[in-house]
């Protein structure tokens, strides 16, 4: 019998961009990258299947892809010059068009990241993604509710050119790491 796919949890991550290191997260929620599906809206074909009857034959294939891959992250709001909020905003500032108040300057802002995802012992890494090319398309910030006792939490979406796993970690009988290699064509499937 197989063994079961290593997993871990997902309280032990580290994000960074180019330039932007030790960047306090509260959260990651959400990493996508989604494919368009074309041709199975209407049937090609109709056959005769023997005993299975008329058979209908559809063709699924890939139409590229619905956008360019996203990542959304939640920080605590924060002035202070050194704080993830500080500076991811002044990030978002300088991509921001000079017509919404902003410097205009996307293009020569955009940056590498990785998002990092550690072992339950915090020193491990099991997996990891890097972002080509990424900058910030979207900020938001969580409402205000003089009852609530939550801390205000602002929400950053980058947007990037591209995204590549780059780890894959096979687990040993005993659960713990036994290798790991990077993900590609020939060895992802």
């Amino acid at each position: 019998m197989p063994m079961p796919g290593f997993t871990t949890n997902t309280s032990r991550y580290y994000i960074e961009f180019d330039g932007m290191t030790g960047l306090e997260i509260k959260s990651m929620t959400e990493l996508s990258y989604e494919a368009k599906v074309t041709g199975n809206q209407k049937a090609i074909a109709a056959t005769y299947n023997g005993a299975g009857g008329i058979v209908t034959q559809r063709q699924t294939t890939s139409g590229g892809y619905e956008s360019n891959p996203t990542m959304k992250i939640e920080v605590f709001l924060s002035g202070h010059p050194k704080s993830a909020s500080y500076r991811l905003y002044q990030w978002f500032q300088a991509c921001m068009p000079t017509s919404d108040g902003g410097d205009g300057e996307w293009a020569s802002n955009r940056k590498a990241a990785s998002v990092v995802v550690y072992d339950a012992d915090g020193k491990t890494e099991v997996l990891r993604w890097n972002l080509d090319r990424a900058w910030i398309k979207k900020y938001s910030i969580g409402g205000a509710d003089v009852t609530a006792g939550d801390l205000a939490v602002e929400t950053y979406e980058f947007v990037a050119e591209h995204i590549d796993k780059v780890t894959q970690v096979q687990a040993s009988n005993d659960g713990r790491i036994a290798s790991s290699q990077p993900v590609t064509s020939q060895n992802a499937f």
